[in-house]
């Protein structure tokens, strides 16, 4: 299968290369960026190759997608997003995203994650898609929100992260 590659306004959605090693590493090397993420920041470009081979990995074995946020007017990768957890019995994956800070609070995000919604009900064949977020993102909380997601709970000590237990809010969008 031939990685799919979206469109909108302002981004290119596609395969990460390893020609985006620096590009992730600018903002992958960021404490605020890895605040809620369940890596540890990253101190070398060689964890940006890790990341971005485990994406493909992930691809390659049919277990999800995930896409580089090129920006059309200067080619430069300012986040990913994507499916992981996809479970085809069940009609269902989890979406995940992350992006450089200098890009926040300018819907690029929301942008992405639209065609990639669209993707994952007509293509993918999903029914739900399901999003965990730290209970403290609110930034993340708000751009669900505005993408219809409904939050469902908080699982308490869901996630063992960065050698501890921590809660987990879960929204779900069904595809109806």
């Amino acid at each position: 299968m031939e990685f799919p590659v979206l469109e909108t306004e302002r981004l290119i959605l596609r395969q990460l290369t390893f020609n985006d090693t620096q590009d992730l590493f600018e903002y992958f090397s960021l404490d605020e960026v890895m605040e809620y993420y369940d890596l540890e920041t990253f101190k070398t470009e060689d964890d940006s190759r890790r990341i971005i081979q485990h994406f493909n990995s992930e691809f390659e074995k049919g277990k999800g997608f995930r896409w580089a946020l090129e920006l059309k007017s200067h080619g430069k990768v300012i986040g990913t997003c994507g499916y992981h957890n996809w479970y085809k019995e069940h009609f269902r994956a989890e979406i995940g995203y992350e992006l450089n800070p200098k890009f926040w609070q300018q819907s690029y995000m929301k942008e992405a994650i639209l065609p990639i919604l669209t993707y994952g009900f007509e293509s993918m064949r999903l029914h739900r898609v399901d999003a965990f977020i730290d209970p403290s993102n609110i930034s993340s909380e708000r751009l669900l929100s505005s993408l219809n997601f409904s939050k469902e709970g908080t699982l308490k000590d869901y996630f063992f992260e960065k050698g501890k237990f921590v809660d987990a809010t879960i929204f779900g969008l069904i595809n109806k």
